[in-house]
């Protein structure tokens, strides 16, 4: 009797060891009842360079690496709140099989946003194994995990390398990336990295954080009604706006609708693009909408702001004879076919209106001014804009000419953007409150503003502007005349540079390239890459079925940042949970909405691997450190050092002696070069 009191007792401790110890050593969890919703995504792309772009007889693609016995760790905000995880590797663009040794999850430590809180760490496994091989062209789901989670909390996704493997396969938004290069053993449980340094491709103005292979984490909502927003379209939305977004909804109390980001930095509707960086940019939203909005789980919503890229690029210097012509009537019938794949998924699908971009200059590889504002490209938008907010066929549209500048309203307003076309901070919090939360199901009335969570106020200089205005300071006749504006020809006058000094600055006084240059538009991607299974857009398609009566809400020319409580209509797709809710603001506990700011992380852009300078710009240092707090994003053109200073890899047909000579011709002319 004694020997079985003593199995059970030690069988009971052990038990309550593991308890203890389940987030370190916890197993894959049954099948649970609730609803899968992705909770987090970014849309990847292939992560080579194109040098045969530079130098044509050069037959090379750049693209960094993970040393053998590497721990990368990747830190992502879920914007839901679930019982359990599902993680998705992609190694769509890879021309080989990646295998990862094993990885974790666990959370994230607040304070220092490279580091993780021990007792959280968590085993990733497939089929229950720790290891994994992504097959070239494929991706893989993870089993599904017990890891509890609140929406808008930092987690950390760890992954042990053991091989040598090259990064093709990235995400270039919404996450950072740190890496621990050739320890002795695997280091995704420990805390803090011994010596990492992040994974960046940046600047001397922006830092874009490289994420590789993770694709998209879902979460196990436990209520019926879960579902997801989904972002999607150019360097225009590569910006916090849809974490804005979540964090208004999540200040109503709701916790189960995700808002996805899948916008990538050049992106075009309805091509892929080209040049040394091209393959950055992307596949063509519509053949990579399938992937990155259809497949989203739970997609209910989707957010579309694209186009801009497809008409500037065409009348790019360097990219115009690789860049289909597309005419304004070709992108509506490319909005057309988006919202028949949306309706056909019984998806709504909201647009964007274009926003101001004069004063944008492009400059390419320090040759001088590629892309620039004229009228001929202005109203191609304009033509675009009035489609987006007259059409009968989308479920409604979000107005953009809040952000205008009113001292022209074909520019944004100086502490909107960083270049005339991309948004800071202020300007991601802005166009956030400019999406009616009616949109998701949500009475505007419970929702805090997004400037009001993040404690700002945007509209503080464009009421500025207009207060110089009636005073008489702004001298329009010149600065704003399409005379001096027209044809690319001296774009600067009346540019950001004399707003910013609240009218002091007329026409005359020429902030040209100023505006830092040549950031955005620079191409699409991916030509020849894997197809999705949607089609692409016919040349004439034929105008689907207009929806019967879609209400458009008026979008107020300038949000106030006092939420607004007078009595609204109330949607009749409100999620059942959300209509009988009645909680007010006041009752909704301030813990539960992070801190607005990412401490800043020291290693940031410590190492370089070549300059490729301006790679389509959005935000400036001092945006990305106050503002940004997932992103940390550069845009579409801006980029000195693509990864993180790992060795490059040259795949070339002929010998090694004149690999070596031949790339470090390449890299010193490309490091040279201000500009791309």
């Amino acid at each position: 009797m004694k020997n079985i009191t003593k199995i059970l007792s030690a069988f009971l401790a052990l038990t309550l060891m593991l308890g203890v110890g389940a987030g370190l050593f916890s197993v894959p969890a049954s099948a649970a009842e609730g609803t899968w919703v992705t909770t987090w995504g970014s849309s990847l792309v292939n992560g080579s360079v194109n040098v045969q772009a530079l130098i044509s007889f050069l037959d090379v693609k750049l693209q960094d690496i993970i040393p053998m016995n590497s721990t990368v760790r990747t830190t992502v905000t879920v914007t839901t709140s679930g019982t359990s995880l599902r993680f998705r590797f992609s190694n769509q663009y890879g021309d080989s099989d990646v295998t990862i040794a094993e990885m974790s999850v666990a959370r994230t430590n607040r304070d220092h946003v490279d580091r993780i809180i021990d007792g959280t760490q968590t085993p990733i496994t497939f089929g229950g194994k720790r290891s994994v091989t992504i097959p070239k062209g494929k991706y893989v789901e993870s089993d599904e995990i017990r890891f509890s989670t609140e929406a808008l909390e930092q987690i950390s996704v760890s992954m042990f390398f053991n091989k040598t493997t090259y990064m093709k396969n990235v995400g270039l938004s919404n996450g950072r990336t740190f890496m621990e290069r050739g320890a002795t053993s695997s280091e995704i449980n420990s805390v803090k990295l011994t010596s990492a340094s992040e994974v960046n491709i940046t600047s001397s103005t922006i830092t874009y954080h490289s994420i590789p292979f993770l694709e998209r984490i879902d979460s196990l909502s436990p209520t019926e009604d879960a579902c997801a927003a989904v972002f999607i379209g150019d360097s225009t939305l590569v910006n916090d706006t849809y974490l804005y977004y979540a964090k208004r909804i999540v200040s109503t109390g709701v916790k189960n609708i995700s808002v996805i980001n899948e916008a990538i930095i050049g992106n075009k509707l309805l091509s892929d693009g080209s040049g040394i960086i091209g393959n950055l940019y992307g596949d063509a939203l519509i053949e990579r909408f399938q992937r990155d909005v259809l497949d989203i789980k739970g997609v209910k919503y989707c957010f579309v702001k694209i186009g801009l890229n497809d008409i500037l690029h065409q009348f790019s210097k360097s990219l115009g004879e690789d860049t289909p012509k597309h005419s304004a009537k070709d992108i509506i019938a490319g909005y057309r076919s988006l919202i028949n794949y949306c309706h056909d998924n019984g998806i709504k699908i909201y647009f964007f209106t274009k926003s101001p971009w004069k004063g944008y200059e492009r400059n390419f590889l320090g040759q001088g001014v590629d892309i620039t504002w004229t009228q001929q490209e202005q109203d191609m938008c304009d033509e675009l804009t009035e489609w987006v907010k007259t059409n009968k066929e989308a479920d409604g549209y979000i107005d953009c000419s809040p952000l205008a500048d009113p001292s022209d309203p074909r520019q944004l307003c100086p502490s909107f953007t960083p270049d005339g076309a991309h948004l800071t901070d202020l300007g991601s919090i802005a166009m956030a409150d400019l999406i009616p939360m009616e949109f998701v199901g949500i009475r505007t009335s419970k929702a805090r503003t997004a400037a009001d969570i993040a404690g700002k106020d945007p509209y503080k200089e464009k009421r500025q502007i207009e207060k110089d205005m009636a005073a008489g300071k702004y001298n329009n006749g010149g600065s704003n005349n399409g005379g001096s504006n027209n044809g690319g020809s001296n774009n600067g006058g009346s540019n950001n540079g004399g707003n910013n000094n609240g009218g002091s600055n007329n026409g005359g006084s020429n902030n040209g390239g100023g505006n830092n240059g040549g950031r955005n538009n620079g191409g699409g991607g991916n030509s020849g890459n894997t197809t999705p299974t949607n089609p692409t857009t016919p040349t004439n398609p034929t105008t689907p079925t207009t929806p019967t009566n879609p209400t458009t809400p008026t979008t107020p020319t300038e949000p106030s940042s006092t939420p607004d409580t007078t009595s609204e209509p109330v949607p009749t797709d409100i999620p059942a949970d959300i209509a009988a809710d009645d909680t007010t603001l006041a009752e909704v506990p301030p813990s539960e909405l992070p801190a607005s700011d990412t401490p800043a992380d020291p290693n940031a852009g410590a190492n370089s691997m070549f300059e490729l300078e301006t790679f389509e710009g959005i935000n400036d240092a001092k945006s990305l450190e106050a503002g940004n707090q997932q992103n940390n994003t550069f845009s579409e053109e801006e980029v000195t050092s693509v990864g993180n200073g790992g060795t490059v890899f040259f795949v070339l047909g002929f010998a090694l002696a004149v690999t070596v000579a031949m790339s470090t011709v390449v890299l010193t002319l490309v490091r040279k070069k201000e500009t791309y």
